[in-house]
């Protein structure tokens, strides 16, 4: 794997994490209080994550010099 995608991937794991601590935390503590709002950003962080992700791991199993939008991305 290239540098860049591992940091991607790292990057990756870390928006899922914290997703995930988001849903959980709303579900734990706000249950009844909170709103759908959060269900909706820790849903997007998570998915957001996966496609980082997913985004690092294809980047990492080829071996070209990354371009411009992989750096953005």
């Amino acid at each position: 794997m290239q540098p860049l995608s591992v940091q991607t991937v790292i990057s990756g794991l870390v928006w899922v994490i914290c997703g995930l601590v988001v849903v959980a935390t709303k579900v734990s503590f706000f249950a009844r209080s909170a709103s759908v709002y959060w269900e909706y950003v820790g849903g997007l962080m998570i998915l957001f994550g996966l496609i980082r992700l997913l985004w690092g791991l294809v980047r990492g199993s080829k071996n070209t010099k990354p371009g411009f939008w992989s750096r953005v991305v």
